[in-house]
């Protein structure tokens, strides 16, 4: 019999794909869990389902709506057909009662109405990012999951996850960031300009203010920008804000008209990233021999330092322990400094010296070498769907 793996409305979580709103207002995305969608769908030893809850539309963003199930049924086929899946290899499941004690179901945090059940399901049940959303918190603790899975490990003293979820005690799975089949080492080493490439959105979230002072979810992404004139000769600083574009476009006033206007500015304008998405992030990658992607301040590191680490650049991140939870190893794998701007500095220009290149180039190697074969789609999804399977057996017992 297959292992039944259900997502909870998978047609809206943007996390696995592109989602209605997304394709209407063409808005970017960044799809983090395609590639565990893609493994399943690919896997005959799995039948994936989703099980549309009692809020499973997505007009109204994480918090869901009370839309008919016919209308999301719809919906679902297709934002599938938009992504390129054949909707006829995914169950769709509308009650509760189908649910069954041996399925494995996942819910990602990030989303309210996710939680939209009438009692807890029977079954197993992982949780996905339980970082991003602090408001469900409280719905997660009432859930009791029997795991948990992140790209982070938050035991480094990450306080937001200190202060909502120090009471969960069941496992926590921490899985790598994987990179797109298009990043790719293209060019020799010796070929590229001897500069750091530093990349990523910086982006604020009010709820987190309380806890770190300051709305800004990636402080050291940041620091780069406000001290790119200073880094000149080292740095190449292409981070932008997620709402760069934004603030010309909005109108001042509180009138209905300035409201309509501004309304349609936020869907159909809005944080497109005109600038971020101007380049190829793959040439980029490839121009540089070195990369930094800034961490975020609740402790977990950017993908984008898989994917520069794809292509063959040496990367630079913090030494904090984030980067040995995936077996990485500091001057091996990857370039270690200590989060400050002086300490950045004094790295870079150590590995730009003529009697340092072989040294950077044996640490941009050996580390795309380790990533290639250990953060790729495909083992990273078997790797965490064997563990939640192992995890349900001893579960069931």
């Amino acid at each position: 019999m297959k292992q039944r793996i259900i997502f909870v409305n998978l047609h809206g979580n943007e996390f696995l794909v592109k989602t209605l709103d997304k394709i209407v207002f063409k808005r970017s995305v960044a799809i983090k869990h395609k590639y565990l969608l893609d493994y399943l769908l690919q896997n005959n030893d799995y039948e994936v389902c989703t099980f549309l809850n009692n809020k499973p539309g997505t007009l109204s963003y994480s918090q869901g709506g009370k839309f008919p199930k016919w209308w999301c049924k719809l919906e679902h086929k297709y934002v599938m057909k938009k992504n390129g899946i054949d909707a006829s290899k995914i169950t769709i499941l509308t009650k509760e009662s189908e649910l069954k004690k041996d399925d494995i179901l996942i819910i990602y945090n990030y989303y309210a109405n996710q939680y939209a059940f009438d009692k807890r399901p029977d079954c197993f049940i992982a949780v996905s990012h339980i970082h991003f959303n602090t408001s469900n918190a409280e719905k997660l603790k009432a859930l009791n999951p029997d795991a948990c899975y992140n790209e982070a490990n938050f035991s480094h003293g990450s306080k937001i996850y200190n202060h909502f979820y120090s009471w969960y005690k069941n496992p926590f799975i921490t899985i790598p960031f994987v990179f797109g089949s298009r990043f790719k080492n293209l060019k020799p080493f010796a070929e590229r300009q001897n500069l750091c490439f530093s990349t990523g959105t910086v982006t604020y979230m009010h709820n987190i203010t309380p806890y770190y002072g300051d709305p800004c979810a990636q402080p050291s992404r940041k620091q780069i920008m406000d001290h790119r004139e200073e880094l000149l000769g080292l740095v190449d600083c292409y981070n932008s804000n997620y709402a760069e574009d934004d603030a010309k476009m909005f109108k001042k006033g509180t009138g209905i008209w300035t409201r309509i206007y501004n309304a349609y500015v936020s869907k159909f304008k809005a944080s497109r990233q005109k600038k971020y998405y101007s380049f190829n992030m793959v040439e980029k990658f490839n121009d540089y021999k070195m990369c930094l992607v800034g961490e975020e301040i609740m402790q977990i590191p950017g993908v984008g330092f898989v994917e520069g680490m794809a292509c063959g650049t040496a990367y630079i991140g913090q030494k904090v322990g984030y980067y040995e939870d995936f077996g990485m190893e500091e001057g091996v794998h990857y370039i270690g400094y200590d989060g400050t701007i002086d300490d950045l500095k004094a790295k870079i220009r150590y590995y730009q010296m003529p009697e340092h290149q072989q040294e950077l180039e044996k640490i941009a190697k050996t580390g795309s070498e380790f990533v290639r074969i250990n953060f790729c789609g495909p083992v990273i999804a078997k790797n965490l769907i064997n563990e939640l399977i192992r995890l349900k057996s001893n579960t069931r017992k």
